[in-house]
């Protein structure tokens, strides 16, 4: 019997010929752009454009509302549920990340035009600029394309009489955030967290099932050779990882960097009373509109650990003082949380 993992590689390669499809004829109307006028010429050719993008996103939502009840039935789950309507996905426009504003679809494709004036404007020459628009224009008709899939999909699940929950699965290469995304199980009415170009895919599948098809984050870095792993985690702390630092620390590390006045790199991720290494910590009291208390020391980076450690067994020593080296090892599903199960801000992607 074919797997629903089965059925999720067949659909997203199934999405990937459409986006190319679309990128192919959005590629010629570009190119047909008058540089002498580049908004009046591609206001033209707008309408077009959007056509393209909607029928699209028709045959992504139908495959995506197919892919779903299949990959539902494949696991004996409940797919009984409202008919879902796939062209109501179509001919709508997805925002590039959650906090974007929203534009009707002429309005978000329109937006590569702007692009490339302003690239103009900032001394780049008309072909880079034009590149500029056009790089612009791709991203956008991929995330709508793809967003139409994901979304359809997602109704399906929703409307089903018993929801099942869902499984985000890599597809490599991936970014830092979306590997510490990797296998865990979400809520059906959970959000997909995505950043512009993001090709993660999302599996059905009970709670209780989650780790017939869970991704482990460790195995992703361990695939990637050395060099890709310095690229996508920093040099620092892919050797952190690499030296057994639990991946989630690592990476959400990352988010509050700063540089003190000293010199110093330090995050201001993980440092209060809540947090796992600041609530290992002496602690003062919340300040003006701090929600919690802070440690009274500085949350070293990775990067300065090893710029100070003069041996190895100093820095694992540092790593493990810092919070990056936990006593629970390198748990796939997250050394401090748990299962790490469900959607938080802590893993909130930024486009």
């Amino acid at each position: 019997m074919v797997s629903a993992l089965d059925l999720a590689n067949v659909h997203y390669e199934h999405g990937k010929v459409l986006q190319a499809q679309a990128a192919g004829k959005l590629l010629t109307l570009w190119r047909g752009v008058d540089r002498r006028n580049i908004l009046a010429s591609w206001t033209e050719r707008l309408p077009e454009a959007v056509n393209i993008v909607t029928a699209t996103q028709l045959s992504a939502a139908e495959d995506g509302t197919a892919y779903m009840a299949a990959a539902l039935a494949a696991q004996s789950l409940d797919t009984l549920g409202p008919q879902v309507v796939p062209r109501a996905f179509a001919g709508v426009a997805y925002p590039l990340t959650p906090d974007a504003p929203a534009f009707d679809l002429a309005g978000t494709l329109s937006a590569p035009a702007f692009t490339a004036l302003r690239g103009i404007r900032g001394g780049l020459t008309l072909d880079r600029a034009m590149g500029g628009g056009l790089n612009d224009l791709l991203l956008r008709s991929q995330v709508q394309v793809a967003d139409a899939a994901r979304n359809s999909g997602a109704v399906v699940m929703a409307s089903r009489e018993k929801p099942a929950g869902w499984v985000r699965m890599l597809n490599p290469p991936s970014c830092s955030r979306c590997t510490l995304l990797a296998g865990k199980w979400f809520r059906y009415n959970q959000g997909f967290a995505r950043h512009p170009g993001c090709d993660c895919r999302h599996i059905p599948s009970a709670e209780s099932s989650a780790g017939d098809v869970t991704t482990d984050p460790y195995e992703y870095f361990s695939s990637l050779p050395q060099a890709e792993q310095d690229r996508l985690f920093t040099k620092a702390g892919a050797k952190a990882i690499r030296d057994g630092a639990d991946i989630f620390q690592v990476v959400n590390a990352r988010q509050g960097m700063y540089t003190t006045a000293g010199g110093s790199q330090v995050t201001r991720e993980g440092v209060t009373r809540r947090g796992y290494w600041g609530s290992q910590q002496e602690t003062r009291d919340r300040k003006g509109s701090e929600r919690y208390g802070v440690s009274r020391r500085q949350r070293m980076m990775p990067e300065e650990i090893y710029k100070r450690a003069k041996t190895p067994e100093r820095a694992q020593a540092l790593l493990t003082e810092y919070g990056y080296i936990t006593s629970a090892g390198q748990a796939p599903g997250g050394a401090i949380a748990g299962s790490g199960r469900g959607f938080s801000d802590r893993y909130r992607l930024k486009g």
